[in-house]
Parts: C-alpha cells; structure tokens; sequence
C-alpha cells in the first residue's frame, strides 16, 4: 500500500507489510560437529577421529538497547482519546521478535510482546508511569515462593558474563497475566515486518510515527485503552513462558517478567472526540451550511425579514440623520448566496459613507452594509500604522509627481534633470535669488507666483482633472506612479483587507456561527471595495489629491472571486492541520482543480478558509499523522488485498445492524471493561471472522488464512474524509 498525498502529488511512500523475518537459526548454543571418514577399494573404509566446534549467537535477551527503537504509538506521555487505537512499538533491527526461539518446534511464534497495564493492576507500578524494578539475570531466574520466574536454566542457556548483569522487571500479578497475555495463536498475527520504500524525497514531518525508508520489525498490543486514565506499555519477553499462553491463571500468585522497553501515555475515551464524529456531526447540522442567522424552518411562510434573514442579513440599531432611532439590515462580506449587485455612484466608487447607503423601499429601512464597510475602511486606514503609512506615504509622492506632470509632458524620463525640476518647483531657485540679493536680517519670503491681475488663484477642480486625464499627461502620471503605487496595492490587497477587519464585521452574529458548526459563504466583491473605497477616502486633503486619486484608481484591479468556510468546532484544536482540498469540476470532465486556499487563520476553536475562485466541492481530510493501527469507531474499514492493496472496499466489519468489534474483546482482570482483543483463540475469535468476510469480498481465496501482514493491513487506521457539495440552487 502507498503513503496518502496531497491530491494530484504522487504518493511518497510505498509500504509493504510481510508476515515475519525468521532467522535462519536463532539465538543460541551451537555446535558444529565434523566426521571424517576415508574409504577405497585398496584401503577400505576407516573413521578418522572427529572434531567439534562451539559457538553462540548472540541476541538481546535481558535488555534492549535504545538503538534499536524505532518509534512509539501513542507517545510517551501523549494523552488523547485512544479508545480505538491498538499501541505498538515500532523496532529497528527486523528480525528481533523471532531471533529467539520461543518454542523452537514453531519457529513463526515471536517471543516478544507489547502489553499494556492500567492503573492499579501493577502493585509495583499502582499508577501506570511505566516503572520498573532492576535485577540481576541471576535473581530473575532464580525460582521463590509464589513467583512464576521465566523457565530459563542459568547455566545451559545464558552466557556466564550475563549472570550478574541488570535487566528491568515488572511483577504481573497471576490473573491480570492470565487475562492480558496472548494465546499461543494470538501471538503470531501481533507482529509483523513493515518495509518502506521512497517514491519521492520530499516529505514533511509531522506528529506521530511518519513512515522512514528501511524495513522495520513491529509488535502491536492486543488491549485497547478504553478505561479513562493511565496506561503503561511494556515490551516484554515471553521467553521461558510458552507453557503459560493457554489463558490459565498460573499457580503462583505473581508472573516476574522481563520489561525491555517501558513508556506510559494518558487515555482520555470520548465518543465525540474522534475526527469522523465531529465532521459528521457538522454535516448533519439541521441549521444547514450557510451563513445565516436563523434558518426558516420547512412550510412556514416567506416574509420580507425572513427572505433578508435567508440572505444572511442581521437586523442592526440605527440612528437616522433626523435622530429617530430604528433598525436597519446589515450583512458582512460572507454571503451565503451570491450577492446582487447594486447602483453605485457615477466614478465608480463610493466618496462617502452616505452614498453606500442603500435604501429598501419595500420596507422603508436601509441595508447599512456597504456605508458600515465604507466606514470600517476609513478606521482600519486611521487606526493602523502600516497601513496609514502607506497611503501617507503614497499621497506625498502622488502629489510632487502630479506637479510635474502638469508643468510638463515628457515621455522620457530624466532622474537629474526631474529632481531639479522638482526643486525649483518647490521654490528653491527663489530662495537662492533671494539669499543672493537681501541683506541679512531682511530677508522676506519669496512672493507667490500670481495669476493675471496679481492674485492668486488654484487651478479650478475641473480643470486639473481635465488636464490629468489628458493622453500624455495621464501617460506620464501612470508611468511615474507605478513605484509609489506598489505598496498602496498590496496594502489594499482584497485578502488582506479581510484579514485586518474585525471579526464583528465578518460575522455579526455569534449565533450565525454556533459551537461545532461549518459554514460556507461566497464572499461579496463590492463590500470589498466598499472597504477599499474607505481607505481610499483617506488623506485627500487638496483638489489635486483628489484629481489624482481618480485617476491612480484606473490602476486598481476590481475585487476578485473569491469564497471561503468558517469552522467552529474541537476538530479545529484536535487537527490543527486539517487537510482542506477545495476543487472545481474542470471542463470536459477531466480531473479536478485544486484552487487556491488564500487565507487560512485558525483560533483556539475557529478556523476560517478564503478560497480563490468558487468550488463546486470541497473535501476535508484528517491529517497524515503516521502509520497506527486500531478500528474506525467500533469496527473495522475493510481494505483491498488485492491490487491494489490497501484501498477501502467501503464495507465495515462487521456489518452495520450486527454487534461491532465488542464480541471479539474480553475483559484484562475480573469485573473490568473488555478491551484485550481475541485474536485466533477463544470462543469467537476475530481473525477466522474477519478472514470470512475477505473471503466473501473475495479478497481471500477459499482456503487462504488471513496472515500477520494482511492483518496488519486491515488494521491501519486511514486518515478520515468527507466531501462536502454545495447546493447547485446556491443555497450552499
């Protein structure tokens, strides 16, 4: 099976799951014996004297270096909801689980196990942080009253230099081992061989057990954490118990183990925690996915305010102008239909608050939406520094270049000769006469240049925008603004504009956006230029400021398409990395294009999306957290073992309406929740069952048995996914 990408990315990894890696010999004594026997029909046939070597190999036993750990799930320390997850560890060294040989008649048995204590069921341990005791390998084996030590004879099978060396132990108590310890046909089908190859180097890392080139040996618990609380997880050896599997309570009243690797994580079980329940959740929302106050329930009767409340419109205080106060309808820029276009003013563009008032004669109130939009753009224009900055900085430069293009037209441009001009037209060749020719201490201003008559007289309105508009002067102007320009436009950036208005504004109803909900909107152009037009509106103080920015608005380019979702929910806080693929059906069929996700700003439960173009749908997945293993809720995501292998049948097991994966657990000790999984023993046991539904899928020929790494297969949890449709009708 291969590593999910993002869509149209070629997957970065291929996975291959085997069933195990047996040792052509495993850990032990040997002897290598030789016979020599020479024979001929001259000489006869005689026995020469034989010879014998010794050797050992050599295998962790009684400790396992930390090298040798690939990875941990969950991890040490981690604390979520667990309930459907199976832990496992993750080794390095692939042949470790069947180097040695836990019952050499069976070589496939392993002789490592993953077990997984909760709180109270250790004595040494009573609150699950993954301790343990040292002992010498000599006090380990060492029989005592009432301890069960491994069945391992010191002198015929453990080197001598190990004798006095430490190991870290765990005493289980009797029935907690009984219950908690796999069977003998459990056992093979929790360990398998993972093999990872790249298909592409790039790659990003991310919480979790993200998958390595290399092949890798990997043990899985047999017990779901699904008791609120503490779990320690223990690697353990199995060596020296193999008549102990059978799920009999041993006679003595503690089992002393060998722990070789030890960790502790937090299970925190919610039902509603898990990423398939919450996005579920939000798309069975009865309010529908539209940014609306208040949905009309079904068959009630349409009104003027209800049909304005079906177009996402609040009803706001106002204060009219004659100080009666009433009410208007306001809507933020997140429609949830395409907003309708409506008059504005000759130009274009709004000027002032009062143009973008719109007055709604069947009701005799106003729609205050794009004169609030207007407003809030001459605010965030006074009220943030960067942006004022910029426009400032813009309408100085537009000025001194204006002038310029009005005493004259040149199409080349001349970097001396234009700063002379602008310093003489800034007065300097009159203070340099009147320097050289007044007395010091009588110096006086120069004079004003004066019209005809010998008063001083501006430019008429009409007349500076008529000669800015004029072919070479409108050329010269644009050319010579589009420097200062520059930052004016990314300072005025649609998104960006967005990105900076308060939350209020956007949505202006909490209740619009109700705890665990998802909303879709359009986004409506002119409120945002209604905005723009608000910035804009900003240090004009003189006539030519004001011919000026008429005519550096031609440079402008009209608000963009654009539509966006809003989320809030736990899914934004568990997922902060929630894959979002919005995507439009491209012409003739073909596959679909994935647009361009703007914006994205998450809050501790909100997240907001600005999507660039409109989709006709949009797919959330969970995010690639690495490979775990577990069930999809309470049962089990059937995969294809057949080409290609790991795709979902889309059929769960068992069968929706039949009891879920309950059957197949038993409880660890008496009187506790069932959690430890039956795998190929007890009295239904789960892989005969789930081979059966293979079978019937035909993934599985009639007579094949499910193996350790097409269990493994089954048992990989995929990242979850939903595609969302919007309503053709528009009404999301």
């Amino acid at each position: 099976m291969t590593q999910p990408a993002a869509a149209g990315d070629t997957p970065r990894f291929s996975v291959h799951f085997h069933d195990n890696h047996i040792p052509a010999a495993p850990a032990g004594l040997y002897t290598v014996a030789l016979d020599h026997t020479v024979s001929g029909t001259k000489v006869g046939t005689d026995n020469l004297p034989g010879a014998g070597q010794d050797f050992e190999i050599r295998s962790p036993q009684f400790t396992l270096d930390d090298s040798f750990v690939h990875a941990l799930h969950p991890a040490p320390a981690a604390s979520g909801a667990f309930e459907y997850v199976l832990p496992h560890i993750t080794l390095n060294r692939l042949i470790l689980p069947w180097e040695r040989a836990l019952d050499p008649a069976v070589p496939e048995l392993p002789w490592l196990a993953l077990l997984l204590f909760a709180e109270g069921e250790l004595p040494d341990d009573p609150k699950a942080q993954g301790h343990t005791r040292t002992r010498t390998v000599r006090d380990l084996l060492t029989a005592t009253d009432g301890v069960l030590a491994p069945d391992i004879t010191l002198a015929d099978e453990v080197p001598p230099e190990l004798w006095d060396s430490t190991c870290a132990t765990v005493d289980v108590p009797s029935d907690v081992f009984a219950g908690l310890v796999p069977r003998r046909a459990d056992l093979p089908h929790l360990c398998h061989v993972r093999k990872v190859t790249d298909q592409q180097s790039a790659r990003v890392r991310r919480a979790g057990e993200e998958p390595e080139v290399g092949d890798y040996a990997v043990v899985v618990a047999n017990r779901f954490p699904r008791t609120a609380g503490r779990y320690a997880a223990h690697l353990v050896s199995l060596e020296g118990f193999a008549p102990h599997l059978d799920g009999t309570r041993p006679a003595e009243s503690v089992v002393r183990m060998v722990s070789l690797r030890a960790w502790s994580f937090e299970a925190v079980p919610d039902a509603k925690a898990h990423f398939a329940y919450l996005i579920r959740h939000m798309a069975d929302d009865p309010a529908g996915l539209g940014l609306r106050l208040c949905p009309r329930a079904a068959g009630t009767g349409t009104t003027a305010a209800t049909e304005r409340l079906d177009l996402g419109y609040v009803p706001v205080a106002h204060a009219l102008p004659s100080a009666e106060r009433t009410f208007a309808w306001y809507r933020g820029p997140f429609t949830p239909v395409v907003a309708q276009a409506v008059p504005v003013p000759d130009g274009g563009h709004y000027r002032h608050a009062d143009e973008a008032l719109v007055y709604l004669t069947d009701t005799g109130v106003f729609d205050v939406s794009y004169a609030a939009a207007f407003t809030l753009g001459r605010t965030l224009a006074l009220s943030d520094a960067a942006l004022a900055a910029t426009v400032s900085a813009f309408r100085a430069r537009a000025r001194r270049v204006a002038h310029r293009a009005l005493t004259r037209t040149r199409t080349t441009p001349h970097p001396a000769r234009d700063r002379f001009h602008e310093l003489i037209e800034d007065g300097l060749g009159a203070r340099l006469h009147a320097a050289a020719t007044t007395a010091a201490g009588t110096r006086d201003a120069p004079a004003p240049r004066r019209a005809a008559g010998g008063v001083p007289r501006p430019p008429a309105v009409t007349d500076l925008r008529d000669r800015l508009r004029s072919g070479a002067t409108r050329d010269l102007l644009l050319a010579a603004l589009q420097e200062p320009l520059a930052p004016l436009l990314s300072a005025l950036d649609q998104v960006t504009l967005l990105a900076a208005a308060p939350f209020g504004h956007l949505v202006p109803d909490a209740r619009m956006l109700p705890p665990e909900s998802l909303r879709f909107f359009h986004v409506d152009a002119q409120w945002c230029a209604a905005l723009r037009d608000g910035v804009l509106s900003t240090g004009i103080g003189t006539s030519l400021d004001a011919a000026v920015d008429e005519v550096a608005r031609g440079a402008l380019e009209p608000p963009r398409p654009l539509s966006g979702l809003l989320m809030r929910s736990a899914l934004v806080k568990g997922w902060p990395d929630l894959v979002i693929e919005p995507r439009r059906a491209a012409a003739g069929g073909g596959k679909p294009v994935l647009l361009d996700i703007v914006h994205r700003v998450i809050g501790p439960d909100l997240l907001l999306c600005l999507v660039d173009g409109v989709p006709d749908q949009v797919v959330f997945r969970e995010p690639h957290e690495g490979i775990h293993f577990g069930v999809d809720g309470d049962r089990i995501g059937l995969r294809r073992l057949t080409e290609p292998v790991g795709a979902s049948l889309e059929q769960p097991f068992p069968p929706e309406g039949e009891t879920g994966m309950g059957r197949f657990l038993r409880p660890a000790v008496a009187d506790g929740t069932p959690e430890v999984l039956a795998l190929g023993a007890g009295p239904d046991p789960l892989v005969p069952a789930l081979a059966a539904a293979l079978r019937a899928a035909g993934e599985l020929g009639p007579d094949e048995a499910l193996s350790p790494g097409a269990l493994a297969v089954e048992f990989v949890n995929s990242a979850q996914r939903i595609t969302f449709t919007p309503d053709p009708s528009g009404q999301q």
